[in-house]
């Protein structure tokens, strides 16, 4: 009988229990509103350039004021996220992508100046920038197209203010990023134990761009392969309420898809946007769903990102009503903005007392360290940091140079330096050579195969053997030798075979009879070298030589042999910014050789010289113009043969050849900053060249009539920094009535 009465008793005392617990929530959510707003987390997708118009999103949800709780974000959005995550303002995002040299960022090697002299002279030669590596396991290959050591010091550039942050869930707003496990295929949260910049850096690998990002055991390419819309993980971190940017690329018609490349974009799309499918059904109806519309902008359009950042604007626009109902009041976000962007402020410069190169099995680390050239007596900033990164990698040894810095004793810090070496090795062989036809009866062509070992020892000996064939052939064998750890003093001794033909005119206009000088020679030279653009050398040798005709018949002349022991100086002086299409800079080559005895020659000594100079000027608005010479004196008969591109434009290769010849250029070249060729560089230009060769070593008998006179010709051409190499299409005048339209890859300047 008492049982009723107690539960009505227990059931009012329940219900006062729960109605003063639901007045004190009340009370604190109204006391503390973060209490009662949900978590908003904002997730942006990978999409390349299309990334950017995450920026724009962003613009828009500052505008309506909705406070973002957590982000999370993969390959370009990593960025981004990391970005905001880390306090910039939009202001800020949008400056930092309209500064940035994309050509720069996506550029195959280093920039020219930061070159030792030995790969700069090798943009003569007309060698690529790419290698292959030989093994006892065959013919190896480079992981990726584009070095990531641009990306590297980018994005440890951006985050510098929060460098010392490895809990990414610690920045102003708690954020992760998504990579790819290489061996799995699975994702992997970059959060913890994790600067900023090594989370954006392996969420943005992508596969065959980008060289895989090594962590903690494993191997990581971009997210998106696994989770390109990181909406997963957002939950993972406690978001109730979710904005979810997709930029990604939408997949191609079959119809459109025509080349290799195509077909395999088009099957990482299918993947990627098989994972975005998966994420976007794990949205509910509180989350928020913005597709941008970047109709007309692709995945490489980073020369658009102004329109691109406006596209995601307008795309956030359509989302204002969905979007003001997680705004929180304008006062209370401005105060939580101001504290988010408080964190972004130059770091102070680092008390550096020693510095370490781990990890490598070849290179040695005492000529890193001092290629790094940083002087720890005074405090180091992070912009020098990463300078002494770029001139290590600079080396040619190595395919990225991370860095860390760990705390020392007595509050000092330890650089410590990471370069990863070449995984296809320093037995290298790399290609380049040129192709010329003028569509009547000049066709030449030029191809050298260079072969490089390197790190024969651990001063640096370099043993580099070239083989050309074609119009001028040679071959070389050579042993760059320091004399001590990264020590500026080397021997080099060398072995050379040349053959050279050139066709002899009499100054009738066809050829008449077709010369072949061939000459091998042995040296040994000391040289010294001046920083990266200058180098001295000096050298003895001998050299057996040989001038005969090989096609024709010349009255009265058979061969030439001669032999002769000599002495040489060298030097050359090159600060050149593109060798190409050069901007500014300087270069100068100066040879002259002693011959202490010529059989052939009336005097007990002769000499050669040789000088080669070039000189551009950059005026502004694309326009540049190239003020160029060359000239040289031989005691080999025809040394120096004029005619096609840029060599007395318009007469056939070695219309005019000599021992003694001498050629100024005036050239000036615009280029068209709005019209490039499939994303290269075009230019337009003109020339003037006058010049003219005299031949001192043959009898005067044999000496060709049109020698000895000055000759003038005048180019018009379009042309293309293309990613094979310069590709010209010119037309040449010569005042001799010569002309020709000439098609060129390759380096002409010659």
């Amino acid at each position: 009988m008492f049982v009723r009465p107690l539960c009505i008793v227990l059931l009012c005392l329940i219900q006062g229990w729960i109605s003063l617990f639901a007045a004190q929530a009340c009370a604190a959510a109204i006391e503390n509103p973060e209490l009662a707003r949900p978590k908003v987390a904002l997730v942006l997708s990978g999409g390349g350039a299309r990334g950017f118009s995450h920026v724009g999103v962003i613009k828009v949800l500052e505008e309506l004021g909705v406070k973002v709780d957590i982000v999370t974000g993969t390959s370009m959005g990593a960025m981004v996220g990391g970005g905001y995550a880390s306090g910039y303002s939009v202001e800020q995002m949008q400056d930092i992508i309209l500064g940035v040299d994309w050509t720069e960022m996506f550029a195959l090697r280093p920039d020219r100046s930061d070159l030792n002299w030995r790969r700069r002279q090798d943009d003569f030669k007309g060698l690529g920038s790419g290698e292959m590596g030989l093994s006892d396991n065959g013919v190896l290959f480079p992981d990726s197209v584009v070095p990531a050591q641009h990306l590297e010091i980018f994005l440890r550039s951006i985050t510098k203010h929060v460098s010392s942050v490895t809990d990414l869930s610690e920045l102003s707003i708690p954020f992760a990023a998504l990579a790819t496990d290489l061996d799995s295929g699975y994702p992997v949260v970059m959060q913890k134990d994790v600067t900023l910049a090594d989370a954006m850096r392996s969420s943005m690998s992508v596969p065959g761009a980008f060289s895989p990002f090594p962590y903690k055991g494993r191997v990581l390419v971009d997210g998106g392969l696994a989770q390109n819309l990181p909406v997963e993980q957002a939950k993972a971190m406690g978001a109730d309420i979710i904005i979810a940017v997709n930029a990604g690329t939408p997949l191609g018609k079959s119809k459109d898809i025509q080349s290799v490349a195509g077909v395999m974009g088009q099957v990482v799309g299918i993947l990627t946007e098989r994972n975005v499918d998966y994420s976007k059904s794990l949205l509910t109806e509180r989350d928020i769903l913005i597709t941008t519309d970047l109709e007309g902008f692709g995945a490489g359009d980073f020369d658009k990102a102004e329109a691109i950042i406006k596209a995601g604007e307008k795309s956030a626009r359509a989302y204002e009503k969905e979007l003001r109902r997680l705004a929180v009041p304008r006062k209370q976000y401005l105060a939580w903005n101001e504290n988010r962007m408080a964190s972004v402020k130059p770091p102070a410069a680092r008390s550096i007392t020693s510095v370490k190169v781990e990890g490598l099995q070849t290179v040695n680390p005492a000529g890193v360290i001092k290629s790094a050239g940083l002087n720890l007596e005074e405090p180091v900033t992070e912009e020098q940091i990463a300078e002494a990164s770029a001139r290590i990698w600079a080396m040619d040894d190595f395919t990225l140079v991370p860095y860390e810095i760990e705390p020392g004793p007595n509050g000092t810090q330890t650089l410590i330096w990471r370069p990863q070496e070449k995984p296809w090795g320093y037995n290298t062989i790399r290609v380049g050579g040129k192709v010329s036809t003028d569509f009547n009866q000049e066709h030449s062509f030029d191809f050298l195969l260079a072969h490089t070992m390197g790190w024969l020892n651990s001063w640096g000996g370099e043993w580099r053997n070239e083989a050309q064939i074609g119009k001028d052939s040679y071959f070389s064998t050579s042993l760059y030798q320091p004399l001590g750890e990264a020590s500026p003093i080397f021997v080099m001794p060398e072995i050379r075979f040349e053959s050279q033909r050139y066709d002899w005119y009499n100054g009738s206009s066809h050829a008449e009879a077709t010369m072949k000088n061939s000459s091998l020679e042995g040296s040994v030279s000391l040289g010294i070298e001046f920083g990266k653009s200058s180098v001295l050398t000096a050298g003895l040798g001998y050299i057996s030589a040989q001038s005969k005709v090989s096609v024709g018949h010349i009255n009265g002349y058979e061969s030439m042999d001669d032999t002769a022991a000599f002495a040489e100086l060298t030097w050359r002086y090159d600060t050149l910014d593109n060798i190409n299409f050069p901007s500014k800079g300087f270069y100068l080559d100066v040879e002259a050789r002693r011959y202490t005895h010529m059989a052939n020659s009336a005097d007990t000594q002769v000499s050669d010289y040789y000088v080669e100079t070039l000189l551009p000027w950059d005026w502004g608005d694309g326009w540049i113009s190239l003020l160029s010479a060359k000239a040289g004196s031989s005691t080999i008969p025809g040394r120096y043969p004029l005619g096609g591109l840029f060599n007395m434009s318009g007469a056939y290769y070695g219309r005019y050849s000599g021992s003694d010849m001498f050629l100024g250029r005036m050239m000036l070249m615009k280029r068209l900053n709005q019209t490039d060729l499939f994303g290269f560089p075009l230019y337009v230009g003109g020339g003037f060249e006058m010049g003219r060769v005299q031949e001192d070593v043959l009898p005067d008998y044999l000496s060709d009539k049109d020698l000895g006179v000055w000759k003038k010709a005048f180019s018009a051409y379009v042309a293309a920094d293309s990613l094979f190499g310069p590709v010209y299409l010119a037309l040449g005048n010569t005042t001799d009535g010569d002309s020709a339209l000439y098609f060129f890859w390759g380096r002409p300047l010659q």
